[in-house]
C-alpha cells in the first residue's frame, strides 16, 4: 500500500456486491472503509478492512450516520471514492406491499444516500475532487411487477445520481449509478433452478453474472479510465433489457 492509495467507503458491503467492491478496491490498494447494520464484520469484511475501518452504522439515522462520519473523518480527514451500495428488497406486488416495506425500502436505498453523501461532499468540495457511486439496479429502469416498491426506489437512485452530477460537477465531483441485473448473489442462489433457468435464456450472453463482474465496472467508474463519465446509469445485466 502506497500512500497515495485512495480512501474508499462502502456502505452495505458485510456481504454480496458489497464485500465483492470492497475486495475489488482493496485489491487495487486502496484503503477500505464499510459502513453496515451488521454489529460486527463478517470474516472476509474483516479481511479487507485490515487497519479496523469497519461502522456499525444505520445509515438510514441521521444522528447515527454524522457520528460515525466524525469518527471515519478523524482517522483519515477524506474520503476520495463514495459507494452507496446499502439496499434492501421486497418481493411484493403494488396491493401487496406495506406502508412498512415501503418505507423501509426508500429509507435504505435512498435516504442513505442523502445521509452519508452530504458530509463526505463537503469534505470533496473542499478539496476540488471526488468520485460517489450509487447502486441502482435494472428494475429501476424497466420495473417489475412483483418488486413494485424497490424498482421505484431504484429508479430514484438513478434520478437523484443524475442531480447529484449537475449540482457535483463544477467541483469535479464525478457521480455515476450501475444497475445489476440478476447477480449469483446468496439471495439468488436461494432461487430455484427453473427460475434461475429462465433468467439465464433471457441472457444474450447466456449466463449470470457474478458480484466481481459487478464490482469490476464501480472500480472502472473510480478510475481515471472514466473521468469524463458523469451522471450515467450503467447497466450490467448480461444485455438484459428488461424484466
Amino acid at each position: 500500500m502506497t500512500e497515495e492509495a485512495r480512501v474508499v467507503l462502502i456502505t452495505g458491503a458485510n456481504r454480496g456486491i458489497g464485500l465483492a467492491i470492497a475486495r475489488r478496491f482493496r485489491q487495487a490498494g486502496d484503503r477500505i472503509v464499510i459502513l453496515d447494520v451488521a454489529n460486527e464484520p463478517s470474516p472476509e469484511a474483516a479481511e479487507v478492512t485490515v487497519d479496523g475501518s469497519y461502522f456499525a452504522c444505520d445509515v438510514t439515522n441521521k444522528a447515527a450516520v454524522d457520528a460515525v462520519m466524525e469518527r471515519v473523518f478523524a482517522k483519515y480527514g477524506f474520503v476520495d471514492v463514495l459507494v452507496n451500495n446499502a439496499g434492501v428488497q421486497r418481493r411484493k406486488e403494488f396491493l401487496e406491499t406495506t406502508e412498512e416495506d415501503f418505507d423501509l425500502i426508500f429509507n435504505v436505498n435512498v435516504k442513505s444516500i442523502y445521509l452519508v453523501s452530504q458530509p463526505v461532499v463537503r469534505r470533496m468540495i473542499a478539496r476540488e475532487r471526488g468520485c460517489i457511486l450509487n447502486m441502482a439496479s435494472m428494475g429501476g429502469k424497466w420495473g417489475g411487477a412483483d418488486e413494485s416498491a424497490y424498482c421505484a426506489s431504484k429508479a430514484a437512485v438513478i434520478e437523484l445520481t443524475k442531480t447529484m452530477a449537475m449540482a457535483l460537477g463544477p467541483h469535479n465531483i464525478h457521480v455515476n449509478s450501475v444497475c445489476p441485473g440478476i447477480i449469483m448473489t446468496d439471495m439468488a442462489k436461494t432461487l430455484s433452478a427453473e427460475v434461475l433457468e429462465a433468467w439465464r435464456e433471457k441472457s444474450p450472453l447466456g449466463r449470470l453474472g457474478s458480484p466481481e463482474e459487478v464490482a469490476d465496472v464501480f472500480y472502472f467508474l473510480s478510475s481515471p479510465a472514466a473521468r469524463y463519465m458523469t451522471g450515467q446509469a450503467i447497466n450490467v445485466t448480461g444485455g438484459m433489457i428488461m424484466y
